[in-house]
């Protein structure tokens, strides 16, 4: 075999065996080829011992916009409209393709450094994030969202165009670490010729279609007030959910909404800290589980946010689903730890794929170290990952059997010159909108 963990605590994310203490987990071929209590037969190529680490699925960021890292601090408190129509659109609509280049790789290097193995992303120039992906070892599923604004339809071709390249490029070819999405950017910022268009397109390349959906109640309501239905009921009314959909925030739904996710498959995606952030409200996760819709975390935008850290975003969750129905019981750890592994998994498309340390699985791991004071001790591997955990306790991050991440360094990335860059873009971006 290639690696061998030993001496690891395992949280493997499987109903069966949940926590394996003092476990091993071979790696061979990109894949997990066994995981248990004994120590399997034959050599490995390298051993790993873990002395009692915590070894976990990398975790999956369902809803992020990458690049936006650029802007981490730009634009704080502000509402969404503000924030959106008054900030952001305008340096987005200057962002070539180096500038979300420069940006991406800042955003993959951060994500990586603190357990995220795989993201859904929305935003520019995603061929060239495809290739910028690839040559990382990140797994991604990308896509541009697609605006009507004006009543005019992606005017520039820029968001079809991006699609039918990542199609052809890169969507099912290789290893599957980049995948092409369909897109919609929200009710609000397209039209139903593009919900109808993307949806066939995504119905006809067996694409997931990522799209925002009732993430602030401006929105919401103002979707009731022109249409006369709920945003999940518009969209459902359209045939958009006939996709396999990831809708990003859900802040807003209704119980009859829940409902509409849950019968077709629907995957939310939960911001917690962005949503905080903007005002927007706090998504009643506890009912969508309950109702039976699959929940996965995001960490959104770094201007929304400021960051890529999933683990800030599991113990937000958890504690939110506490505090807003006044339970302590809901939304344990290892149920808020399964949000950002085998829902994010699921919500992807890649359920049973990923998500899980089982064999058969490709062997996206990462190491979370136990001997910092803010993680020791540990009676509880779930507890320490969910309450404790943050993205500076990985050790070790791997994608496919391939470790991206470790003790610091990066092994695909010269993080020096990708800071570099990014603050020169940075300042550039400052210059042109601030004067």
């Amino acid at each position: 075999m290639d690696i061998l963990f030993k001496n690891a605590a395992i949280l493997t994310m499987c109903d069966d065996a949940p926590v394996l203490e003092n476990g091993f987990v071979g790696v061979e071929g990109g894949f997990i080829r066994s995981v248990g209590r004994a120590e399997p037969e034959g050599a490995a190529a390298r051993t790993i011992d873990c002395r009692g680490d915590i070894l976990m699925p990398g975790l999956v960021n369902a809803h992020a916009h990458t690049a936006m890292c650029l802007m981490r601090g730009y634009a704080d408190d502000y509402t969404l409209r503000e924030w959106l129509f008054e900030r952001v659109f305008p340096v987005e609509a200057g962002l070539g393709a180096a500038e979300i280049r420069a940006g991406a790789k800042l955003g993959f290097a951060e994500m990586i450094a603190s357990g995220t193995t795989s993201v859904s992303d929305m935003y520019f120039h995603q061929p060239e994030v495809a290739a910028l992906a690839a040559q990382i070892g990140m797994r991604a599923s990308l896509c541009n969202g697609v605006v009507a604004l004006d009543g005019r339809l992606d005017p520039n071709g820029r968001c079809f165009g991006e699609l039918a390249a990542l199609v052809r490029d890169f969507h099912g070819g290789g290893d599957g670490l980049v995948r092409a999405d369909a897109s919609i950017h929200a009710e609000y910022t397209s039209c139903p010729e593009a919900w109808e268009k993307e949806t066939e397109l995504a119905l006809e390349h067996g694409l997931v279609l990522h799209l925002h959906l009732s993430e602030t109640s401006a929105e919401h309501d103002g979707c009731i007030a022109k249409y006369g239905l709920t945003p999940a009921r518009l969209f459902e009314k359209h045939g958009v959910f006939r996709a396999k959909t990831l809708a990003a925030h859900c802040v807003w739904l209704s119980g009859e909404d829940m409902d509409i996710l849950a019968q077709n498959g629907v995957s939310a995606a939960h911001c917690p800290v962005s949503n905080l952030k903007l005002g927007s409200g706090i998504a009643r996760v506890s009912e969508m589980l309950r109702r039976g819709v699959n929940v996965a975390l995001g960490t959104d935008g770094c201007c929304s946010n400021n960051s890529h850290d999933l683990f800030e975003e599991i113990k937000l969750a958890a504690l939110l689903a506490k505090g807003t129905g006044g339970d302590p019981t809901r939304l344990p750890a290892y149920e808020a730890l399964r949000l950002a592994t085998v829902g994010g998994a699921k919500a992807q498309g890649r359920e049973g794929q990923i998500g899980r340390v089982k064999e058969g699985y490709q062997a996206d791991l990462i190491l979370l170290k136990t001997d910092s004071p803010s993680m020791c001790p540990v009676y509880s591997p779930a507890s320490a990952a969910a309450y404790a955990a943050k993205g500076s306790d990985v050790r070790l991050t791997m994608v496919r059997g391939k470790i991206l991440y470790e003790n610091g360094e990066f092994t695909t990335i010269d993080i020096e010159k990708a800071v570099a860059d990014a603050r020169e873009t940075a300042r550039r971006i400052l210059r042109e909108h601030t004067g």
